[in-house]
């Protein structure tokens, strides 16, 4: 039966591409390593490995790549169950929580949260939908409140949408297209804007109005911060884009929606690894964080 070690000493040689460097790595002689690799090899019926004394190299077989495609696989599985379980022991939930989301939904479910005893079990990470989506998918979260323009299609994953809402172009209240009911994005081509930085939702669905409008945007300034784009709109010192979820009637601004037919949306999603399998705080937390009332 393949011994897990030997899958270890296996992934190391593929990074390493030295006998020597990766004994001294897992502080074992290179005999071990060697002796590993040939077990590897018997029990595969294959030769892996081609090791090239007289320029110090290894090479990989076409059988040695296609195993290292596997390994990475099963060995990255495996560190996912390690920590999968271990978080089920505490029954602690580690949480993506992507900005906009947590600022503007987040806080309406909170007490709820609190009520149904849930709050404390929730180990919060904060980053943009998109590198939080990676980190769903490397393990590195249980699941996430996401943002997306395009519904989130994957196998690994279980993808249940709640809510959409649409972009607004935000305007101070002195510009002059803040009289305006509506605005067509294309009229907007000299504008300056203030963007969200990269790794977030929204500058994917600006980049698919400004293909689709054949122009390329004047961005001066880009930040996390919503509350930031909304002030520096305020003050009129260019133009923003925001899903409605971040706009409040306080905001000292008007919001313009697009009057075209064909528009991105901000879809909300609520996302979890197929193969987590949900105990029943987490089912109950998953109610509550799609409150179909909110």
């Amino acid at each position: 039966m393949m011994n897990i070690r030997d899958l270890e000493y296996y992934q190391q040689i593929i990074n390493l591409r030295n006998f020597s460097k990766v004994a001294n790595y897992f502080s074992v002689s290179q005999p071990t390593i060697t002796t590993s690799m040939k077990r590897l090899e018997a029990e595969l019926e294959t030769t892996l490995i081609i090791r090239d004394q007289s320029h110090r190299q290894v090479l990989f077989t076409p059988s040695g790549e296609q195993f290292a495609e596997h390994v990475n696989i099963i060995l990255g599985e495996l560190k996912i169950a390690n920590q999968e379980i271990e978080q089920l022991k505490n029954e602690r939930v580690r949480f993506g929580l992507p900005p906009i989301i947590g600022t503007y939904y987040f806080p309406q479910i909170v007490g709820n949260l609190f009520k149904s005893g849930l709050m404390d079990h929730l180990d919060t990470v904060e980053n943009g939908s998109q590198v939080l989506l990676h980190q769903l998918i490397n393990g590195s979260l249980d699941m996430a409140l996401l943002g997306s323009v395009e519904p989130i299609e994957d196998d690994r994953l279980i993808v249940r949408h709640f809510a959409s809402k649409n972009f607004k172009i935000i305007v101070s209240k002195q510009h002059p297209l803040a009289p305006r009911e509506s605005v067509k994005f294309a009229e907007l081509r000299n504008e300056k804007f203030i963007m969200q930085n990269e790794g977030f939702v929204h500058p994917i669905a600006f980049k698919e109005l400004t293909t689709k409008n054949h122009f390329k945007p004047k961005i001066i300034y880009t930040t996390s911060d919503s509350q930031i784009i909304k002030k520096m709109v305020a003050e009129n010192i260019g133009v923003g884009f925001l899903t409605e979820l971040a706009l409040d009637p306080s905001d000292n601004l008007v919001a313009l929606p697009l009057s075209e037919q064909d528009q991105p949306k901000f879809l909300m999603s609520l996302v979890y690894r197929t193969s987590h399998i949900l105990t029943p705080t987490q089912a109950k937390l998953i109610d509550v964080l799609i409150d179909p009332s909110i």
